[in-house]
C-alpha cells in the first residue's frame, strides 16, 4: 500500500525548513532521476531491502537502513525480489544545502541499520498533519526534529544494530500477520532465545514481542485510517485472532479504542 501527501505550500517557504512531501511506499519501485531530485529527501527501510546507486557507488537498503539523497545528485533504486517498503521525506529551505552541510550531510549517505522507532513516531505525526494547511509550521517544526534525529541516528556508532537484528526484525516486519513465535523469531536471527532476546532488548530498547506488537499495531492504524474493514478483520489482518484482545492492547499503545481512533483520524 502506497500513501503520500504533498502539501499546499504557502507562507512556510519562507521558514528554513518545510515539508514538500511525505510518505510510505510498499513495495517501492524502480525509480531512475537522471537529474536528481528538486527536494533533500531522507528515507528509511521498513521492509524487504533495495539497492541505491549513486555516483557509482551501490548503496544496500536493508531493515533499519535511514539513506539522505541532497538534490540535483542523480541516482537510481529499486528493490531487490520485489520486496522493498520505505518511509520517505522531501523537504526545501532557504539555504537549506548549507545547514544540512553543518549538520553533517554532505551528499548522498546511507547508515548502518539502525532503530528507526523515534524516526517512525515523528514521522507519523508529520504524516497526520501533513495534509492541514493551518499545521504548516508545525509540520515544519516535525520536519526539523526529524532531520536531527535522522542526523543524530546515522552518525552515532551507539545506534547500530547487528545483522541478527536486522534478520529478525525483516522476519517480524514481513510477518507480522502470521502467528509468529519467539522461538521462531529467534531462529529467524541465527541465535538461541534466550541470547537474542538479550541483545535484542539491548540493541532496540524492547523486547521482541514489544517489536512485533508495535508493527501489528502501527499496520493496524493504517487499515483503520484507510479502509472501512471491519475491526475484527482488522485485528486479523495484522496478526491478532481475538478481538477484544486485539483492542485491549490498542488501547494501552494509543489511548484509544480501533473505532475511537478510526473516528479521530478522519
Amino acid at each position: 500500500m502506497t500513501r503520500s501527501v504533498y502539501p499546499v505550500l504557502g507562507t512556510e517557504i519562507n521558514l528554513p525548513f518545510y515539508l514538500t512531501g511525505i510518505g510510505t511506499t510498499d513495495p517501492e519501485y524502480h525509480i531512475i532521476r537522471t537529474e536528481g531530485l528538486t527536494s533533500h529527501q531522507i528515507m528509511f527501510t521498513t521492509g524487504g531491502s533495495g539497492v541505491l546507486i549513486a555516483d557509482g557507488k551501490i548503496y544496500p537498503q536493508t531493515v533499519g537502513v535511514c539513506t539522505f539523497i541532497p538534490p540535483a545528485v542523480p541516482h537510481e533504486y529499486y528493490p531487490e525480489n520485489g520486496n522493498w517498503q520505505t518511509s520517505w521525506v522531501v523537504f526545501r529551505g532557504d539555504s537549506l544545502s548549507q545547514i544540512m552541510r553543518k549538520i553533517g550531510f554532505e551528499g548522498i549517505e546511507s547508515s548502518k541499520p539502525v532503530n528507526t522507532d523515534e524516526l517512525s513516531s515523528i514521522f507519523s505525526a508529520m504524516f497526520m498533519l501533513a495534509g492541514e494547511y493551518s499545521k504548516a509550521e508545525k509540520c515544519s517544526e516535525l520536519l526539523y526534529s526529524y532531520i536531527l534525529t535522522a542526523n543524530r541516528l546515522m552518525h552515532s556508532r551507539q545506534e547500530t544494530v547487528n545483522d541478527h537484528i536486522v534478520r529478525a526484525t525483516s522476519f517480524m516486519e514481513n510477518g507480522f500477520p502470521h502467528d509468529l513465535s519467539l522461538s521462531e523469531i529467534a531462529a529467524a536471527a541465527g541465535l538461541s532465545e534466550q541470547h537474542f532476546c538479550r541483545i535484542f532488548k539491548r540493541d532496540t530498547g524492547m523486547t521482541p514481542i514489544e517489536f512485533l506488537t508495535k508493527k501489528r499495531i502501527a499496520e493496524a492504524k493504517t487499515l483503520l485510517r484507510d479502509t472501512d474493514l471491519p475491526v475484527s478483520e482488522v485485528a486479523g489482518a495484522v496478526g491478532f485472532t481475538d478481538r477484544s484482545y486485539f483492542t485491549s492492547v490498542f488501547r494501552k499503545y494509543e489511548g484509544f479504542s480501533p473505532s475511537e481512533y478510526r473516528k479521530a483520524s478522519r
